[in-house]
């Protein structure tokens, strides 16, 4: 099978490198030459094009003799996306557009797009942008995968919280009662593989996930704390599935699927960060220490 994976240099992409390297045919399109190189070096197999996805050309090329799209590529960072709103649309909404376009003209069937729980009632830029690529997407009839953080991502508090340590501290919180949805990318990759085996049929896949305070991930590193305040942008709560949506939402067990069709059902209440099962801290310094390995940190 041959796989685009855009923005696959990031996190998951990565990721999904490691686990399909010897299954898949991968191409990645990205726009970081430095981390193509390095990954080049891991990988040889993998055919990396520098390229933005924002650039029509650029991923027309991309796509030639693919099967498979999985759609990674955006701009994450809140902040950097409130202060320029316009470029997260360019990449986050004419970029996914750019995308589908091509997809829909060499004829390619499969595509699952990366989305976030961050585009469920949005209050910020990149929510708002992730929230109409959801759209861009399922009006196709492609399927979406939506979830909440997953642990030790890039431009996550892990990361962060482990740079700050060798430091020496203190470790910047904005609020110790936020909670935010929690999962591995083994978790992510097990749903992205679940939608992109799916039919395609303009469906979002919910990953149901515990969550965990933010000052109780701080505390799992036992260094000293200093709350800073929100950001601009920052929601106290995620929310996976909105009130409206429960409508059209199928309870799968340990996942939802919302599809364009009405359930039939009365609204049920939206699925919360601060209603779903809490982390322990045991189970939060686990995924640290996971984390940790991974990554060869100390």
């Amino acid at each position: 099978m041959k796989v685009l994976i855009t923005g696959g240099t990031g996190t998951l992409g990565k990721e999904l490198i490691k686990k399909f390297y010897q299954e898949w045919e991968i191409t990645v399109l990205s726009r970081d030459e430095l981390k193509q190189a390095q990954l080049k070096a891991i990988y040889p197999k993998v055919k990396f094009i520098i390229g933005d996805i924002r650039d029509y050309h650029s991923v027309l090329k991309a796509v030639r003799g693919i099967d498979v799209i999985l759609h990674c590529a955006a701009m994450k960072r809140i902040e950097v996306c409130e202060k320029h709103p316009i470029e997260a649309v360019k990449t986050n909404v004419l970029g996914t557009e750019n995308i589908i376009m091509a997809a829909r003209e060499k004829g390619i069937e499969k595509l699952i797009s990366i989305s976030s729980d961050k585009g469920v009632e949005p209050i910020n830029v990149y929510g708002m942008t992730k929230a109409i690529q959801e759209k861009i997407v399922i009006a196709e009839g492609y399927n979406c995968v939506r979830y909440g953080n997953v642990f030790g991502s890039r431009g996550s508090v892990v990361p962060l919280f482990c740079e700050q340590m060798k430091k020496g501290g203190p470790l910047t919180v904005t609020d110790p009662e936020m909670t935010r949805f929690i999962l591995t990318t083994d978790q992510a990759i097990e749903l992205i593989m679940l939608a992109l085996n799916s039919p395609m049929e303009g469906k979002i896949f919910v990953k149901k996930s515990p969550s965990a305070r933010i000052g109780d991930i701080a505390e799992s590193f036992g260094g000293e704390t200093k709350v800073i305040g929100k950001m601009i942008g920052e929601k106290m709560h995620e929310m996976l599935i909105a009130k409206e949506e429960t409508l059209r939402a199928e309870d799968k067990g340990d996942h939802y699927i919302i599809s364009l069709k009405m359930n039939g059902l009365k609204a049920s209440e939206p699925y919360t960060s601060d209603k779903e099962r809490r982390l322990t801290q045991e189970e939060i310094k686990e995924l640290v220490k996971e984390y940790k390995q991974r990554n060869n940190l100390d």
